[in-house]
C-alpha cells in the first residue's frame, strides 16, 4: 500500500512537471512509514549526486523488486511518470486482492470462534442445571 502511495504521488507530480528531487521530497511527506521515509531521503541524496531513481531506491532495499524493475524500465524509456502510475495501479490491485483474500479467510475463522463461544456459554448454563437436577433425585 505504501509503495503504491509513493509511486502514485511521484508519478502524478512528475506528470504535472514537478522536478524529480522536489517530487521525492513531497513523496516523503506522503508516507507514514519511517523506514520508507528514510529510504526516500537516501534516494533523494543519491539522485542529487547523479544516480538513477531505480538504482537509488534499490540501494535502500525497502521496495519490491517488481516496482524497482518497472521504475528502471520507465527511466530507460523516458516515461518515468507513466510507469510510476502503472506501478501504483499494480500494487493497489495487489493489495486489494490480498485484503480480499484475508477477508475471505476471516469469515470462516470468525464463524468457528463464534461457535466455540456459543458452545462454551451453553455448557456454562447447562452443566449447573444438570448438576442441580442430579442432586434432586
Amino acid at each position: 500500500v505504501e509503495t503504491a502511495r509513493i509511486a502514485r504521488t511521484l508519478g502524478t507530480l512528475l506528470k504535472n512537471g514537478v522536478p524529480l528531487l522536489t517530487s521525492l521530497g513531497i513523496a516523503r511527506q506522503v508516507t507514514g512509514n519511517k523506514a520508507l521515509d528514510l529510504a526516500l531521503a537516501q534516494a533523494s541524496e543519491q539522485v542529487k549526486e547523479g544516480a538513477g531513481l531505480s538504482f537509488a531506491l534499490a540501494q535502500a532495499q525497502r521496495f519490491p523488486r517488481l516496482a524497482l524493475q518497472m521504475v528502471q524500465v520507465g527511466e530507460e524509456a523516458g516515461q518515468l511518470d507513466t510507469m510510476l502510475l502503472k506501478v501504483a495501479d499494480t500494487f493497489e490491485l495487489e493489495s486489494r486482492r490480498a485484503i480480499d483474500r484475508l477477508l475471505a479467510a476471516l469469515v470462516p475463522a470468525l464463524t468457528i470462534v463464534m461457535t466455540v463461544m456459543v458452545a462454551f456459554i451453553m455448557a456454562a448454563i447447562l452443566l449447573p442445571m444438570l448438576d442441580l437436577t442430579s442432586h434432586i433425585q
